[in-house]
């Protein structure tokens, strides 16, 4: 059974996806709500072309700020595991870098030169796609998150035309 206020928050999600609250808002909206319900110390939220998968715009928090262009570098230019294209192509709405990395995250190149030196953890992304817009998020986590964080996705996914990205210091689990 859901835990009441992790299901207020998600119908609150879905209540300001469909609120026509331009990209900056309906995050930082979203991102207040997720907050109460999912420990995130950083996040990351961008617009994506829907034909190329690019970012067009971003929301960076402070922490990650100067890491961005590793990040997009990573994104686009490396090969790592998890890649938001890869997310898209599958289907796939939410994966773990614990899980593909099999718990060694020292495998993943964006763990080993952005994530660590910031001393942030796994993280969680999540693709979330309507028609040919596409979202993205990712966020660290703990593993009692992941399902809460799995129900809320569906939610998102209903009417953003937007990218998100959050990414948290590690959570013991």
């Amino acid at each position: 059974m859901q835990h009441p206020r992790a299901e207020r928050i998600r119908q609150e999600l879905i209540r300001l996806s469909h609120a026509g609250l331009d990209s900056r808002t309906l995050y930082s909206e979203m991102m207040k709500r997720l907050k109460t319900v999912v420990p995130i110390d950083v996040s990351f939220f961008s617009t994506t072309d829907p034909a190329t998968l690019l970012f067009t715009g971003a929301v960076v928090d402070e922490l990650i700020l100067s890491a961005y262009p590793r990040f997009m570098e990573n994104e686009f230019l490396q090969d790592d595991v998890n890649k938001f294209s890869w997310l898209v192509r599958t289907n796939t709405s939410v994966v773990n870098l614990m899980q593909a990395t099999q718990g060694k995250l020292e495998q993943s190149q964006r763990y080993r030169e952005i994530l660590a030196p910031l001393a942030l953890g796994d993280e969680l992304r999540a693709a979330l796609c309507r028609g040919l817009a596409q979202s993205a998020a990712v966020e660290e986590y703990s593993r009692s998150e992941r399902a809460g964080r799995a129900r809320i996705t569906p939610a998102r996914r209903g009417s953003l035309d937007n990218s998100y990205h959050d990414t948290r210091r590690a959570v013991a689990c």
